[in-house]
């Protein structure tokens, strides 16, 4: 096995071929010109078997809100291995090798989609929060205002979609990432796609849109990407949705994160038993589809304002991670000891106090602890975290987080 850098000039075609065994494109001639602005951005690696590549990670910097403030962000935006590279080990040991290359470029956390729980915890990441999808019949919105006739938009317009999504409301957990020609590559990925917006924005700049794939006459519609700024545009949204219902029965989508969609649908349950067992079907299914950790616990712990007063206590860290990387890197893991001061300016710092409790964890327990994903008590169950009692509840007291969406997918 070699692990080096991606070189376009010899590592594009064989990455193309990757992405097709994987079944993430469905042909190389058309799908497989988009892989190209996928890579020209961001930074990848690839491991090689008689000189070709065989198995890829592809990493891109952006930022994750916690709170109210941004962290740098590494997000693991592609791991694929091809048929013949199988259980060599290739993927765990790059995905490691590009979180130390994330954690040297100052990210502060690391976030990927998983194809299954259980692979990427070897590597310190933890489960993220559930989302919910949806699949509603539009016209059951209970929207009344008005809306304008959008605009249509292209994949061309790709630039305008990624500073929208740039600009859009985000709470805790939202994403953005760097790069508008990583959007344009998932922009032109999607089946019948369309775009609708509106250029509400300073000199004229897209403000608020919706896009996604249509399937068939009634549809079912599904919606990937959408933004506002105001609440005065997502009602404008939503009444444009809403249109949609003369013809398309059906939109899934993943829920808006910042209210509760069921709220906005008239008489959802009898919708759902109209439609149950049909190409329709009205649906809210609960999934943690992503996963999170900690790269650099100093930020990390320096971002959070706890209201309370202050809380001290020992954390040992262990970080699985570090299996799989050189010594020589300046970055090997969080593993440690630490003094942790939680309180509205928390802190950090190496070392252990005989007279503080102790809270035992990895990384991936305490990032999803960090994140407010889960609470101490229900980790202590779940994961590998453990401590004194008051301790954990303590804890639970002080961290008190809505519930984190990303808002991008990746």
């Amino acid at each position: 096995m070699t692990i080096r850098r991606y070189n376009a000039e010899t590592d594009l075609p064989h990455v193309k071929r990757i992405w097709k065994e994987c079944g993430w494109i469905n042909d190389i001639k058309e799908d497989g010109k988009y892989i190209e602005d996928f890579y020209s951005v961001g930074d990848a690696l690839v491991a090689t078997m008689e000189g070709e590549a065989e198995c890829a990670v592809h990493s891109s910097n952006g930022s994750i809100r916690y709170d109210k403030v941004d962290l740098k962000l590494g997000a693991v935006t592609a791991v694929t291995t091809s048929h013949i590279a199988r259980k060599q080990g290739f993927a765990k040991q790059m995905t490691a090798e590009m979180l130390a290359i994330e954690a040297e470029q100052g990210c502060a956390v690391s976030a990927l989609g998983m194809f299954d729980q259980g692979f990427y915890d070897k590597l310190g990441f933890g489960t993220g929060s559930y989302d919910q999808f949806l699949s509603f019949d539009p016209s059951t919105l209970r929207i009344n205002g008005h809306y304008r006739s959008p605009r249509r938009l292209t994949s061309d317009d790709f630039e305008q979609v990624h500073a929208a999504m740039i600009n859009r409301t985000r709470h805790h957990g939202g994403v953005n990432l760097d790069a508008p020609r990583l959007l344009k590559a998932e922009l032109n990925w999607l089946d019948e796609p369309f775009g609708l917006g509106y250029f509400d924005g300073p000199g004229g700049s897209l403000s608020h849109f919706i896009w996604g794939e249509m399937k068939g006459e009634h549809g079912p519609y599904n919606i990937s990407w959408r933004a506002y700024q105001t609440t005065t545009q997502l009602y404008e949204l939503l009444a444009l949705i809403k249109s949609l219902g003369d013809q398309v029965h059906s939109i899934q989508m993943i829920e808006f994160g910042e209210f509760q969609f069921q709220d906005l649908l008239e008489m959802p349950f009898r919708t759902r038993r109209i439609t149950e067992d049909g190409k329709q079907l009205n649906f809210s299914r609960s999934m943690a589809y992503w996963q999170l950790r900690i790269l650099d616990l100093p930020a990390c712990i320096s971002a959070m304002h706890c209201i309370g007063p202050d809380l001290a206590f020992n954390l040992v860290i262990t970080d699985p991670v570090t299996a799989f990387l050189q010594e020589s890197r300046g970055w090997t893991g969080t593993d440690g000891s630490y003094i942790v001061t939680l309180g509205d300016q928390s802190s950090v710092s190496e070392g252990s106090n005989s007279h503080l409790p102790t809270l035992t964890a990895t990384i991936n327990a305490f990032s999803r602890l960090w994140f407010g994903i889960r609470p101490a008590n229900s980790l202590c169950i779940t994961d590998e975290m453990s401590g004194d009692p008051d301790l954990i509840n303590a804890l639970d007291q002080m961290i008190r987080l809505p519930i984190p969406h990303l808002g991008w997918d990746f």
